[in-house]
């Protein structure tokens, strides 16, 4: 079954557009949405915010090694660059905490927020596929689904997201509803019903699609993580590209890509591993350490993780309101971000 979503999405759902024009669909919730379910999942985020953002974070970087959606990017000029990315994905993270943090109905701040990323995808599709650079297809937006959910749900010991059964199930519900809410078909949802069905979907496309990806490591992937990085510095000034991608790399367990002793008994590995590390400087070193420990170690009290979780909030304060690392970056005039 496992194999067929794969053959599914990659096959039909690469050709098939997530919406052909802004007339073409109507946004309703769908008739399996479970709001219970739906806010377990909104404060299971709000208990694990840090955590999840950087889930997230490492979510994006890995699904821009997929080449069909860095292509629309990079056609769309809107992240190759640090300010550009700083724009998108500044307002990137405030449409996610739109849809984590208020109620689900029509006319809220997360509903409308819904709306525009839906039309922005129709109209960027449209413009892409008449300039030949493809479709923001069903595929990449399963995908993209990925990107904000799949890390959370295959590494929370890595993460430290503090995971239950029942908590991870109604997170899949959560992005199940968002997914359907913009446009993915429930047969390439990524997310299904539960847990269970969802998992091997994850493990596929991971293995699949993203891993393959991020081992290629295209230079367009990697100028465009680079831009990302260093836009999203405003919001965490800890963020460095050679650590984001480590990071990433080892969630997505890319071979030699390992960092305690006890994850790799293959020799070669571990020294390949060693080696890399060392091939940063002492500050990055000592980041990546730290980024380690803190979400594998200390993110499992309580006490930590609200600091950490508090820091977020200032953090997303800051940027909202007084940017001013974004003001040192790219001048006032280019600091504030509203979506």
């Amino acid at each position: 079954e496992d194999k067929e979503y794969l053959d599914l999405i990659l096959n039909e759902g690469a050709k098939k557009p997530v919406d052909i024009d802004e007339s073409s669909y109507e946004i309703t919730l769908p008739e399996w949405f479970d709001e219970a379910k739906f806010k377990r999942a909104q404060q299971y985020f709000r208990n694990n915010f840090f955590a999840m953002f950087t889930a997230k974070l490492s979510g994006l970087i890995a699904i821009l090694a997929v080449p069909t959606i860095l292509d629309i990017l990079i056609f769309t000029k809107q992240s190759g660059t640090s300010l550009t990315a700083y724009k998108r994905y500044i307002a990137t993270i405030f449409h996610t905490l739109n849809w984590y943090l208020v109620e689900l109905k029509p006319g809220s701040k997360s509903w409308s927020s819904i709306e525009k990323v839906r039309r922005g995808h129709v109209n960027v599709s449209n413009r892409s596929n008449k300039n030949n650079v493809g479709i923001i297809s069903q595929k990449d937006m399963a995908i993209t689904q990925f990107g904000f959910v799949g890390f959370i749900i295959l590494k929370a010991n890595l993460l430290g997201v503090q995971e239950t059964r029942e908590d991870m199930d109604a997170l899949v519900h959560f992005w199940r509803t968002i997914g359907y809410l913009i446009g993915i078909e429930d047969k390439f949802n990524i997310c299904t019903d539960k847990l269970e069905t969802t998992i091997p979907r994850l493990q596929m496309v991971l293995s699949q699609i993203l891993r393959p990806g991020l081992i290629a490591k295209r230079k367009e992937f990697l100028d465009m993580t680079r831009a990302l990085v260093e836009g999203l510095w405003c919001f965490n000034p800890f963020l460095r590209t050679e650590v984001a991608l480590y990071f990433t790399y080892r969630l997505a367990d890319v071979p030699t890509y390992h960092y305690w002793d006890n994850e790799n008994k293959n020799e070669q590995s571990r020294l390949e591993s060693l080696k890399i590390i060392r091939s940063l400087c002492l500050q990055y070193r000592l980041i990546l350490f730290c980024m380690i420990s803190v979400h594998q170690i200390l993110l499992n009290y309580a006490l930590f993780r609200f600091y950490y979780n508090n820091q977020l909030h200032v953090s997303r304060f800051l940027i909202t309101y007084f940017p001013y690392l974004a003001f040192y970056k790219f001048g006032i005039r280019h600091a504030y971000v509203r979506i």
